[in-house]
């Protein structure tokens, strides 16, 4: 990540590469986030065969800055011998190295001190129009991933954050991210369910956008954790609010997220069956939904389309091998009305992911 002829050029004794990049595990004043031993329980995919399959379908992600990859930057050679002499004579006061390489860098790499070029790679084009969501809130039904995030370790490792460039150093922060790609709010796409059906990449991005149905469960759920929604559930939803509409996306609302904060509570385990006492969609309900209505996909908050006591992952099998997507770990439901609202779906496109994070939008 670090360029030496950027370096080369910035000091003419440079300091140690680790000095610069703490991503290696020999960076001094770093300060890594590691994930603590598997604890807490929650993203449960019971279609699965073993643990083996999804930790090979892990997704790491790498933060990344546009400027600091190394290639076309040049040494400001351009400075008369007077600028030169200037910053000679300013470190010779009393300036740090690690000052100068950061003053250095940002001049080459223009990364500060460039106002004029931040300007022009800032500026909006001309033809760009604002968007206009007069009238409409946003609500956001998604949850914030961190290492501290439940995943039901069986299946899910859990998260990893790794701080590896510092701008006390060298100008700016990123971070690497190891997590499964079914972690947090997330996206089951059809090849999650069988190989040679579509993949995250090839989810059409018209399907991501789509009318909400929210069908609420959670009274039902607080007094019995591996509740299902059923068919009767959806036509009391319709007799309330009309038919279920074509290209909806319906989401069932257990009002489980609220339990995020408490890993056990979240996906409480029962040793003895082997099982997540955890509510989930009723196969009854799936076919209806495939079947005698028109939808993109259903989802549900919490982190399983099947209910926990369900060894065969029936549900999941019906929707994705229909074509269909589902998301799992939703939040907020409770915040949007039943019918009304249009989702957004901004899923990352993670080329052959058989799932994929994402920032789950309602427009109300």
């Amino acid at each position: 990540m670090c360029s030496p002829q950027i370096l080369a050029a910035a000091l003419a004794e440079a300091p140690p590469h680790d000095d610069l990049c703490g991503g290696h595990g020999h960076g001094t004043g770093a300060h890594h986030d590691h994930a603590t031993a598997h604890h807490g329980h929650a993203g449960a995919h019971h279609e699965l065969s073993g643990p083996s399959h999804h930790e090979r379908s892990a997704a790491t992600h790498h933060g990344h800055s546009a400027a600091h990859n190394g290639h076309g930057a040049r040494a400001p050679h351009e400075h008369s011998a007077s600028v030169t002499h200037s910053r000679g004579a300013v470190a010779a006061e009393g300036v740090g190295r690690r000052r100068a390489l950061r003053t250095a860098l940002g001049a080459a790499l223009g990364i500060a001190g460039a106002s004029a070029a931040a300007g022009a790679i800032g500026a909006p084009r001309a033809q760009a129009q604002p968007l206009n969501l007069s009238g409409f809130s946003v609500r956001d039904l998604t949850h914030a991933v961190g290492p501290d995030f439940p995943v039901f370790n069986l299946y899910v490792r859990q998260p990893v954050q790794r701080q590896v460039m510092f701008e006390e150093i060298i100008g700016f922060n990123t971070a690497e991210w190891t997590m499964n790609e079914h972690t947090g709010t997330h996206i089951d796409v059809p090849a999650h369910s069988q190989r040679g059906l579509a993949r995250a990449d090839a989810i059409p991005v018209e399907n991501l956008v789509a009318p909400l149905c929210v069908v609420r469960i959670a009274e039902r759920a607080a007094q019995d954790t591996t509740t299902e929604l059923h068919v009767e559930d959806l036509l009391d939803w319709e007799r309330r609010n009309g038919r279920i509409p074509d290209g909806a996306f319906v989401a069932m609302d257990t009002g489980w997220y609220h339990r995020v904060h408490d890993p056990a509570a979240y996906l409480p385990f029962d040793p003895l069956r082997l099982a997540l006492l955890i509510p989930g969609i009723g196969p009854d309900a799936a076919e209806f939904l495939l079947t005698e209505r028109s939808i993109v996909g259903f989802g549900t908050d919490t982190s399983s389309l099947d209910v926990g006591t369900r060894f065969e992952p029936m549900v999941h099998r019906m929707l994705l091998r229909s074509g269909r997507y589902g998301i799992e770990n939703l939040a907020a439901l409770d915040t949007v009305p039943e019918r009304g609202a249009t989702l957004v779906v901004g899923a990352a496109k993670l080329r052959g992911g058989f799932g994929a994070p994402v920032r789950a939008l309602a427009f109300v």
